[in-house]
C-alpha cells in the first residue's frame, strides 16, 4: 500500500510542474487478452480476458518525440490445467504498471511507442481449492509497443503489444512464465 501511494504523489508531482502546457494527459481503459506458459510436463494454459485501466501522460522531448508514461492497474490472469488432473486453476494476479517508453508522433492524433512497463503486484490469487500462487516475481519488466491515435478531439484508443519472458510466478508444480498480451484501450485526452 505504502507503494501504491508514493507512486500516485510522485505522478500528481509530475503533473503539477510547470511545463505542464506542452504534456498531453489522460485516461485509458480497455481490455487485453492474457496468455503464458506453465513448465511442468503435460501441464497446459489457456489465456484471458483481463482489463487495464489508469492515467497516461506524453512528455515531449524534441519535436515528433516523446516519452510515454503514467500509471495503470493492470490485471494478467492465467488458467492452468495440470497434467493428470480435470481441475483448471485460474490464477490471477493484479499489478500497478508505470510505462516509460519512446514515443513518436506523426501528428497531434497519431504515434507509435516502445518501451517497458515496471510492473508492481498489488495481489494474487488461485481459485481452486488447494491452489497457492508462490514466488509472484515483483517489480516486472515487460517490453511494450504500440501504437495510439486519435478519431475526435479528446477521444482516441492505443493498441499494445506487451511481452515477458521470464518466470513471474509458480502455482506448484508449475512455473508461470512467457506472458504475452495483446490489448486495446479507449484514451480520453484533457490537453
Amino acid at each position: 500500500m505504502n507503494k501504491l501511494i508514493l507512486s500516485v504523489l510522485l505522478v500528481l508531482g509530475s503533473i503539477s510542474s510547470v511545463a505542464m502546457a506542452d504534456v498531453d494527459y489522460g485516461l485509458e481503459v480497455g481490455i487485453r487478452s492474457q496468455s503464458g506458459d506453465a513448465d511442468a510436463t503435460g501441464s497446459s494454459t489457456t489465456s484471458q480476458t483481463a482489463i487495464q485501466f489508469g492515467g497516461i501522460i506524453h512528455y515531449p522531448i524534441s519535436g515528433g518525440w516523446h516519452i510515454r508514461s503514467g500509471m495503470l492497474y493492470t490485471q494478467r490472469p492465467l488458467i492452468v490445467k495440470t497434467s493428470g488432473s480435470t481441475v483448471e486453476n485460474k490464477v490471477s494476479m493484479n499489478y500497478l504498471d508505470v510505462p516509460v517508453a519512446i514515443m513518436y508522433k506523426f501528428e497531434d492524433y497519431a504515434g507509435i511507442f516502445g518501451g517497458v512497463s515496471l510492473g508492481m503486484n498489488l495481489d494474487k490469487s488461485c481459485d481452486a481449492p488447494n491452489c497457492v500462487v508462490t514466488d509472484v516475481k515483483t517489480p516486472i519488466l515487460p517490453f511494450i509497443f504500440g501504437a495510439s491515435f486519435k478519431f475526435a478531439p479528446q477521444l482516441g484508443a492505443t493498441i499494445y503489444f506487451e511481452s515477458y519472458g521470464d518466470t513471474v510466478a509458480k502455482s506448484p508444480p508449475d512455473n508461470l512464465k512467457n506472458y504475452r498480451a495483446v490489448g486495446a484501450n479507449l484514451l480520453i485526452t484533457f490537453n
